[in-house]
């Protein structure tokens, strides 16, 4: 590995095949059903029912709000190779997706580091170029290799000087949230804090975050970075009908109780509930989050499907209107016109209290990761 990321655009598929994707404890490839004590519970009030042009305020530094989208753009496959197989003759489509998406009022687009060497995040740079530059949020991240020498040699600096290289691959002054993508970071939470800090402080960041943190060291984060006067905006883990861990185990909770926005990532289960993919017909081997067997995937499926041909929605909206609904802010993955219009159909409506339930009766609940998903 290079002192910032990998030399080639695997790192998170590499790292997910030998241990990132690694579950804690005892393991069956058989998925654990959602306690019935959470059927019909953590569900927002139908009065809570945004539309593509309103927004969610995450908390930044220096008194400012960063005002996001009720659903963000996951950049993770543009320019990926590794997991999704990237060829640079996409980049017409997803020119396109992000013309449709923006024209609806998507402003907010998540990349990172790792996502593609970089690639990523100069396809991101390239298409908000022309844009009024307060019309867009950008969310970046901090990828603290233990194998990154600079994580060692500078551990308050490291995500300051990392910021400053995605900045110069985006071509843009700041970015809107900076976040540390996972906890495997060798130095400890109070210097990333400090890093974090300074990011705010120089202001090449108006917002801070954290990704894929336990509850206890989001707290531990929450508090370190209040010592330097920055609040944290907000945490971002797994969560989808495949994966209910962080609303049993609180994570949705405690993000509410300190004023940090819940984000979403993988919220279709790497498409496994978009309604592409069957037991016939199953998902690549390289999409390794809520890894299940497509056939026990199927009866998820069945109730998303009966529910979106009743509201005249696709299954993909439908699963990304249940998030919404128990108060996460979705990312999805975006790579031609037809996943955009989706992205934008899971908005303006809620599914009822008694369709949320249906969904909960048939979620899973999920797993930890050894070195990844801690929350």
């Amino acid at each position: 590995m290079s002192t910032a990321f990998m030399p080639d655009d695997k790192f998170l598929q590499t790292g997910l095949s030998s241990g990132m994707s690694a579950t804690t404890g005892y393991h069956t490839s058989k998925p654990k059903p959602v306690p019935a004590e959470f059927v019909g519970k953590n569900t927002l009030p139908q009065s809570v029912c945004p539309g593509p042009k309103d927004r969610t305020e995450i908390k930044g530094g220096k008194g400012q709000t960063v005002k996001v989208s009720p659903i963000c753009i996951g950049a993770w496959p543009w320019g990926d190779k590794g997991t999704w197989n990237w060829k640079e003759e996409q980049l017409d489509d997803v020119k396109a997706a992000w013309k449709v998406l923006y024209e609806a009022g998507i402003n907010f687009i998540d990349t990172a580091t790792v996502y593609g060497d970089g690639r990523s995040e100069e396809i991101v740079g390239d298409l908000v170029r022309d844009l009024p530059r307060d019309s867009v949020v950008i969310q970046t991240k901090y990828m603290g290799l233990p194998t990154a020498a600079e994580n060692y040699l500078h551990p308050v600096d490291a995500p300051l000087r990392q910021l400053k290289k995605s900045l110069e691959r985006m071509k843009l002054d700041y970015v809107d949230i900076y976040m540390v993508h996972g906890p495997i970071h060798p130095q400890g939470i109070k210097s990333v804090a400090k890093g974090l800090a300074h990011c705010v402080e120089q202001g090449l960041a108006r917002a801070v975050a954290v990704a894929n943190y336990s509850a206890d060291d989001l707290a531990k984060m929450a508090d370190a970075l209040a010592e330097h006067g920055v609040p944290l905006g907000a945490q971002q883990v797994e969560y989808n009908v495949l994966r209910r861990l962080p609303e049993t185990e609180g994570q949705i909770a405690e993000c509410r109780r300190r004023g940090a926005v819940f984000q979403s990532y993988s919220s279709l289960a790497q498409g496994k509930l978009s309604g592409k993919y069957s037991a016939d017909n199953p998902p690549p081997k390289t999409y390794k989050f809520s890894n299940y067997d497509m056939k026990d995937v199927e009866p998820v499926l069945q109730v998303l499907r009966d529910i979106g041909r009743k509201r005249g929605k696709p299954v993909a909206s439908v699963a990304l209107n249940w998030i919404v609904g128990k108060g996460g802010l979705p990312l999805v993955g975006i790579r031609n016109v037809e996943q955009a219009k989706e992205a934008i159909e899971a908005l303006g409506w809620r599914l009822t209290d008694e369709e949320s339930a249906e969904i909960d009766k048939v979620s899973f609940l999920g797993e930890k990761t050894v070195l990844w998903q801690q929350g």
